[in-house]
């Protein structure tokens, strides 16, 4: 999940996994697969800083548990 804020200054999340496209016309909207529009006070480059962040985030995560899952399995053996 991104934080974004709306043009009134809201702020809500956005599941990053389901963006399809960011376009700034020149408000940045954000179409979700689903095909629910978004319009964001953040900056196309700033959206796309973000869901760059949150998948480093998801894959790390990923890659540090299943690094943690082999050591513990070799403990064990």
């Amino acid at each position: 999940m991104i934080l974004v804020r709306r043009i009134n200054g809201e702020r809500f999340t956005i599941n990053a996994d389901l963006i399809e496209t960011v376009e700034s016309t020149p408000d940045t909207v954000i179409r979700l697969v689903n095909g629910h529009r978004y319009v964001v006070a953040e900056p196309m480059d700033e959206i796309v800083d973000l869901v760059v962040k949150y998948r480093k985030k998801v894959f790390f995560s990923f890659i540090s548990g299943e690094a943690l899952a082999v050591r513990a399995e070799e403990e064990e053996e």
